[in-house]
Parts: C-alpha cells; sequence; structure tokens
C-alpha cells in the first residue's frame, strides 16, 4: 500500500511542471486574445459609424458598403461578403457561406470557452500538487520549503482564475458579436438574393 501512495505522490508532483506551463501558456493567449479583442472592437465601431441605416442602401451597393467597412482582410465576415459576391443570386450557395461563417466564429470561440473551463481546473491542480511537499515540509519544520510550495500554490490559483475570468469575458463579448455579424450576413443575404429582409 504504501508503494501505491508513493507512486501517486510521485505523479502528482511530476504534473507540476506541465500543470504550471500550461497555465503560463493560456495566460499569454489570454493577453493576446485580449490584444485581438480591442482591435475587433475599434472595427466594430467604425464599422458601425460607416454602414448606417443598411435597409435604405441599395443591393448593388450593400456589399461594397460593408467591404470598405471591414478594414481587416482575414475578419471572418468580410471575407463571408466576399464569397457572396461570387454568387449574389444563388440560394445554395448563400447557405454554405452562412454555414461556413458559423463554423469559423464556433472556432474562435473555442480557445475562448477552453480558457474559461480549464483555466481555473488548471489552477486548482497547481494549487494541490504543491500542498503535499508544503504538508510534508511543515512536519519536517522546514518553514522556507513550507513558504515556496504555499507561494507557488496561491500563484497558480490566482493566475487560473484570472485566465478563466478573461476567457468568460471575451466569450460572452465574441458571442453576441458572432451573432450580431450572422443577423447581418443573413440580412446582406436574403437583400442580395431579391428575398424579403
Amino acid at each position: 500500500m504504501e508503494s501505491l501512495i508513493q507512486t501517486l505522490s510521485w505523479i502528482s508532483t511530476a504534473l507540476q511542471v506541465p500543470v504550471v506551463v500550461a497555465i503560463l501558456y493560456l495566460l499569454a493567449r489570454g493577453l493576446l486574445a485580449l490584444g485581438d479583442f480591442y482591435g475587433r472592437w475599434s472595427d466594430r465601431l467604425r464599422r458601425t459609424r460607416g454602414t448606417g441605416a443598411l435597409a435604405t442602401v441599395p443591393a448593388g451597393e450593400l456589399l461594397d458598403l460593408l467591404t470598405r467597412a471591414s478594414p481587416r482582410r482575414a475578419d471572418a465576415l468580410r471575407q463571408a461578403l466576399d464569397a457572396l459576391r461570387q454568387a449574389p443570386a444563388d440560394a445554395a450557395w448563400h447557405e454554405r457561406v452562412v454555414t461556413e461563417f458559423e463554423l469559423a466564429a464556433d472556432r474562435r470561440l473555442a480557445l475562448l470557452r477552453t480558457m474559461t473551463r480549464i483555466g481555473p481546473l488548471l489552477g486548482l491542480m497547481g494549487t494541490l500538487i504543491p500542498l503535499g511537499p508544503a504538508l510534508v515540509a511543515l512536519a519536517a519544520g522546514d518553514i522556507a520549503v513550507l513558504a515556496r510550495k504555499m507561494e507557488v500554490a496561491f500563484a497558480t490559483t490566482v493566475v487560473g482564475l484570472v485566465i478563466g475570468a478573461i476567457g468568460f469575458l471575451l466569450h460572452q463579448a465574441a458571442q453576441r458579436w458572432a451573432m450580431d455579424d450572422l443577423s447581418l450576413l443573413e440580412f446582406v443575404s436574403a437583400r442580395l438574393r431579391g428575398g424579403p429582409a
């Protein structure tokens, strides 16, 4: 029985480095996502100002107006608008473009969902892993090791929660934006095909 406990303890201790590396990786991705969020937010402000009332714009000019208002070439909405331009009256093609846009939006949201769920989980793992050696150090009277292990435990908890908070807040905004863009794409598709907007 003692050998099983020692094996579990060894496995738990061996997981500390991968957990800390994963936390740092997700934190870096979260900070990059914050920068991307700011860029997309400023683009959306420009697009909102540049489009005005879309219902009054003729269908032939609608794509040009929205393309000019979306400055990023890599923006999923702009790519979908460019794809609609290829076959403006083909209903099947429009369905395919809208579906591809939905899939692309879901892929963009996947990282944020992962951060929301995995960040706190990794933080909890990073908290519990050093507690075993910290308790052993406490029993041995080694306060320096105890303090170092507790510092790691608290730091991983805080960073894991920060990752989860970043992921949650960005996911909420990105999901609303994706729904708004999808609604706009369906509106443009209906206008191009001459149906009711």
